[in-house]
Parts: structure tokens; sequence; C-alpha cells
């Protein structure tokens, strides 16, 4: 089904947003808007806006931002399909015509959709019968509370071969068997597939019933602990998470997702009043996982066990979530005292310390560069210069070019101070006190581009000051290269202005001394014509990273922008993933806008980062030294 960028557009107009939000979220008129405490997070001053006009919602307080489709897909969780479709009904479209087969396929699955709300009915009225006085037991054993029993639906399959076919001898045999409720084996009658279990519903984003899974209670040789349903035509194990329904919502007040390692893990947070616990099922943590929790929240906490299966599982979720990296979305690591699961650390030391582990989670680099450490021993350098190796394989598997490079910063720096432990040094002497005439003088050709660049907007502005920075100390040029050589494959008419530059630093002697001077770069005059240069640096660590985050804003925006452009020309032939990809660095673009708008009232060229702050020993006329603010111009 082909929804066209034009369909959707004219789905969002006849659909006012207002309306939608009202469904769940009480709005008060405000002028032209509407308002609200955020329904995204925690507060008590309303900070959430909707503007019908404009087709937006916006909360100042978390970010929150999008439109009619994207509070479906955030606030109710649903799938962007489903979202489509249930606005749909609402404007009164009609979906473009589906493809033949697509619609026989929904029919399928409506029908085994309704087989697996009648087999859970039939599980929880076993439970509450005389057969599942075992099940009960075992519940009553495990501390469950009755309402967490209700949430969770627990019910009993008994232990019988033809149970489920007798109680829904109404629906069609073939339909059980499709559901992966009973087994078919050719030459013998199907039989049930959960028997003497306790059984847990599996549900999809939206609360239906797709699977089971069954706990034994009476061990038998051969038999599994724990047997989930097969994939079927509505379970997919590799993109199932458990709870993620009840879980969503949650999430969406606490800002965090758990991951634990089974359904019983979960049902234990939920039992100790931490609603936000998911669990993969029967497969270790996929990409596709990875995907789904980050539709949610960016950087959902992984909890294991600290053993060597938990660090095992562990290492498998990293390696699969490297590629998958991008800006503000990773993960947590949170690791649990070996021999513990969720449930067995509240029942002994109280749900205070579950959140204790969960506040001293790792990020993904601190427990790589942990497991790492710990993979082998490290007592020869041939065994340091593996531990490089390996770190360099997991960076090299990071597509998105600036987490690899940030990764490949902050790893080699670990690895160096710990392979190349720092030594005793003299006390640093400088080489030179810099003067008050040091910094070098601009053309008049360079001054007057920066001069009408001062005159643009918050970007253009920008600019000026850094080009101006970096062409009277080219000394800096040197720390900022890669990200100058990035903004020249980004953005080639922009790095045009830095040309003097580069080459001007390429003057520089090898020993760090004053530029060469050169007839090119004219007066003193000619600096001090450049509008928006102001004469004094205040501080010198400020400024040194006001260049920085100037310099990087400067490469920020081109790239967003060139990201925005592909987002769009992915619409037509993926419309999911591109609306996803738009809402994400739509949110990125506001918050880069805000980032330009503050810096640009400090203006980078404020703190010009060329002496510590303190005073500066300078000789007067008869050679000796006396205490002076250096002052810059």
């Amino acid at each position: 089904m082909a929804l066209s960028p034009q369909w959707l557009d004219q789905l969002r107009t006849r659909v006012t947003l207002s309306s939608v939000i009202m469904r769940t979220t009480k709005l008060q008129r405000a002028g032209r808007e509407w308002k609200a405490c955020c329904p995204f997070h925690d507060e008590k001053t309303p900070s959430f806006t909707v503007n019908d006009q404009k087709g937006f919602y916006h909360c100042f307080g978390c970010g929150a931002h999008g439109d009619v489709i994207r509070w479906m897909t955030d606030q109710r969780g649903l799938t962007f399909m489903d979202a489509v479709k249930e606005l749909a009904v609402t404007a009164g479209m009609e979906m473009p015509a589906p493809d033949p087969r697509e619609a026989q396929k929904a029919k399928r699955r409506a029908g085994l959709h309704d087989a697996m709300g009648a087999a859970q009915e039939f599980f929880v009225r076993e439970l509450a019968g005389p057969r599942g006085n075992p099940a009960r037991d075992y519940l009553d054993k495990r501390g469950f509370s009755p309402a967490t029993m209700r949430e969770f639906g627990f019910g009993y399959a008994p232990d019988e071969r033809q149970a489920l076919a007798t109680a829904l001898g109404t629906l069609p045999p073939q339909l059980l068997v499709e559901g992966g409720l009973r087994i078919a084996i050719d030459g013998k009658d199907p039989y049930d597939r959960f028997r003497d279990r306790l059984m847990l519903p599996i549900h999809d984003v939206r609360g239906r019933v797709i699977a089971f899974g069954g706990r034994i209670l009476t061990a038998k040789d051969g038999a599994p602990k724990y047997l989930n349903s097969p994939e079927t035509p509505l379970f997919d194990k590799g993109r199932t998470l458990y709870n993620i329904h009840r879980a969503s919502p949650a999430a969406r007040k606490s800002d965090r997702i758990v991951v634990v390692e089974g359904y019983m893990d979960v049902i234990a947070l939920a039992n100790a009043g931490i609603a936000e616990g998911v669990a993969p099922l029967g497969t270790a943590l996929t990409e596709n996982h990875i995907a789904e929790l980050w539709r949610h929240v960016p950087c959902p906490i992984l909890c294991f066990d600290g053993d060597a299966a938990g660090q095992r599982a562990v290492r498998r979720a990293i390696e699969r979530a490297l590629p998958l990296l991008k800006p503000g979305h990773s993960l947590k690591i949170a690791w649990l005292p070996a021999g513990l699961d969720p449930d067995d650390l509240i029942k002994k030391k109280g749900v205070a310390a579950f959140e204790q582990v969960l506040g001293s989670a790792q990020s993904l680099l601190e427990a790589l560069w942990t497991l790492e450490m710990q993979a082998a021993p490290l007592d020869t350098p041939e065994a340091k210069a593996g531990l490089k190796a390996r770190l360099m394989t997991h960076i090299e598997a990071i597509e998105e070019p600036d987490v690899r490079s940030l990764y490949r910063r902050d790893l080699l720096d670990k690895f160096s101070a710990f392979a190349f432990p720092r030594r005793e040094k003299a006390p640093f002497q400088p080489r030179k006190q810099w003067r008050r005439d040091e910094p070098e003088p601009l053309s008049p050709e360079l001054a007057k581009r920066l001069a009408n660049l001062s005159q643009g907007g918050q970007r253009q502005r920008l600019l000026a000051d850094v080009v101006g920075q970096l062409a009277r100390f080219p000394e800096l040029v040197e720390s900022h290269r890669e990200a100058l050589a990035e903004l020249g494959e980004i953005d080639p008419a922009t790095f045009s202005l830095f040309d003097p530059v580069l080459e001007r630093a390429e003057t520089l002697e090898a020993d760090g001394k004053k530029a060469i001077f050169h007839e090119r770069w004219g007066s003193r005059s000619a600096e001090q014509s450049v509008s928006g240069l102001p004469r004094e640096a205040h501080d010198a660590a400020t400024a040194r990273e006001d260049l920085a985050e100037a310099i990087e804003l400067l490469v920020e925006g081109p790239a967003l922008e060139k990201a925005l452009a592909a987002a769009t020309e992915r619409f037509e032939h993926d419309p999911e993933g591109a609306f996803a990809e738009q809402q994400r660095l739509l949110k990125r673009k506001l918050a880069f806008d805000a980032r330009l708008g503050q810096m640009a009232t400090r203006r980078i060229a404020r703190a010009t980062p060329i002496r510590d702050s303190k005073a500066a020993a300078v000789p007067d006329e008869n050679g000796e030294h006396i205490g002076k603010e250096t002052d810059f111009q």
C-alpha cells in the first residue's frame, strides 16, 4: 500500500489535532492555541501547547513535538500504518487500495486474532477452576498480587492433549495449528502444544494477544521449563518485546524502559511498582528489538545478571546496537549482582536496591570498555595490542560518522591512559608570553567579507566570528582541522572562507613562534574594522570551549539540512521510515536553533583562547616584571 505525501497532507488537514489530543489529554483554550500539562512528562505548570492552524503540538519542558500522526505513534504507541488507518476513519477518508494478496493476509490475521483471544479466555477459566490449583499455588509462592495476576492475564493449560480443541471446537482446526496453539504431525491427530503449564498471553503493541508463553509446573524429562509459541503470521519473536503495550505509556512518564531477561522478571518488576519493564522472548536482543525500544525512549536500560551468561547477553546486545547508534540514541547497561534476578534482589533488599542498580547503569561505551578489559589477561604488550584491535573492530562497526568519531576518541583515550600511563614530568614552562600586539592582522579583503557576513543572520555572524578568530590566531587551526575538513565535505561554499586561514596556519614556524608575516594580511587597522569582534578575552577556558562549540555548530547546520533533504526524498517509497526520520531530525533542528541562538548572544569572539585568565608577567622599561592583565584587540 503506497501512501503519497499528498495523501498524508490531506489526512492531516482533515483531522483537527486538538480534537484527537482531547481524547486522552485535557486541553484549555489559550488564545489561538490550546495548553495542558504535558502528557509526556510530569509537570505542575502547563508547558504543552497545541496549535491547530499550524498542525503541531510542542512541549517547552521536555521538547516533545510533532503532528497528529506523531501523536498517535508516540502517545498511543501505534505503528505508523495503524495510526494512519485510525486517523483515516476519523477523517472519513478511504485508504489507498491495498494489494489483493495483502487483503487476504489481513483477513487471515483477523481470524488468528480471534483464535488467540478465545484461547486466552479458556486458559483464564481453567486457572480459576479445579484443575488450576497447582498454578494458583505457584503464583501464591511467587508473591504476585491479585491485581498483578489479573493485569497480566495468567491462565492454566490442562494436562490433556485435546483440551483446547474441545473448548474451541467452533473454530476451524487449521486455525489453531496456524496460530501455534496445536501441533500437527503427518499421519497423527493434532494435539495441544501447551499442557500442564502456567500460561501467559503475549501481546502486540496494540494490546492484542498474538502468542503465549508457558511455564511448566511438574518437571518432565525432556520438557523445557519455559515454552513459547512458535513463529506465526502474528508472532515474530525477533520483533516482539513482552509487555511493550504496558511499558510504553509508563515509559512516557518515567522516560525509561528496563529490558530484563524473561517475562517472569517483567512481572516481578510490575508487582514491585516498576511498570516499564520489557523482555525478549526466547531470543537475544535483535536489531528490530532495539529499533522498537528507541521508538519509546532514546536510551533504554538493559538489566541482565552479572554472571558469565549475563555478560554474554550484554556483549551480543552491544554488538547488535553498535551499527545502529545515532545521535541521541544509545543503550545503558545495569549489572545485577551475580546469582540474583530482579525478583530475588527486590525480595532480599527491596525495590530501592533495584532502583540503585538502575541508577548506576553504565553507558554503552563504558560497558564495552569494561567487557573488553575483562575479556582476557592484559599483562603483556601483545595482549594490550589485542585489546586495542578489539576496540577498533567495535568502533568500525558504528555506521554513523559523528558517533563513530566520538567513540574512537573516547575509547582510544581510555586505551592510552591504560597502556601508556602518564609519567612524572617537570612543571610546564610556557615557551613565551603572549603580548597584546601579537594577534595576526587581517587582510582588507577578508576583513570586508567578514564585515558583510556580520550583517547577516545568526549563522553568518557566527561564521564571521570564527573565521576572524582563526585568522588572528592561526596557531588554533590545528586543533580544529578535522572539524573544518568535515565542513569542507558538507558545505564547500562556506568552507572556502577558511582557505586564507588554513594557508596562514601553514606558515607558522615549526617551533610554534609567531607566524611569518605576509603582506597579503595587511595592516592592523583592517582587523579593527571587522564588525562584531570584541577587543578582550575574559576567560581562556570558556573561550576555547566556545570556539569548539561554534565550529561544531557550523558543521552541524548543513549536515542537518542535508539529512532532512534525504529523508524527504525517501518519503515516496518508505513513508513510515521517512516520517520517523523527519520527526527525529526536526527535533534535532529545534535544539540546534536554540543552541545557535544562545551562541549568537555570547559571540565566540568575546572569549579569545590566547592566554590563561591570570595576569601575565610583562617586563617594564627596566627589565623588571610586573603583574598586568594583558588586553588583546
